[in-house]
């Protein structure tokens, strides 16, 4: 992951669709972090709407599934998690927390992924 705590998506998703996000998990020192040194590596999705509502149940969800020995990590997103949830406005921000533990549970990263979901007019 990046030094910032939160990476900003320019890629549009459309509203309803599949859509695959990926990344690696590094420690403190740059080093790779892989399934085998984590204890726990879970996704918060939720709208930056009023409210901040949690999309499709996946509040907490148990991710540890996505990533490979050397770090390397790919998140599919499903329809339900790429719904409108808390406007009509053209574009609706999203976000992803990601969050670990690694050390023996005695260390932990956070990191934000931001992406914009398209309102499409003919989507029920």
């Amino acid at each position: 992951m990046a030094t910032e705590p939160r990476t900003v998506l320019s890629s549009v998703i459309p509203e309803g669709a599949t859509s695959l996000i990926t990344g690696s998990l590094v420690d403190e020192a740059g080093a790779a972090l892989g399934s085998g040194q984590l204890q726990a590596f879970t996704m918060t999705l939720y709208a930056l709407v009023s409210g901040l509502p949690i999309i499709n149940g996946r509040n907490d969800a148990d991710i540890l599934s996505t990533i490979d020995a050397g770090g390397l990590w790919t998140i599919t997103l499903t329809p339900a998690d790429n719904a409108m949830v808390g406007s009509d406005a053209g574009l609706e921000q999203h976000r992803i927390l990601l969050e670990w533990t690694y050390g023996a549970g005695a260390k932990a990263g956070k990191h934000e992924i931001d992406f914009p979901v398209r309102n499409l007019d003919k989507v029920p």
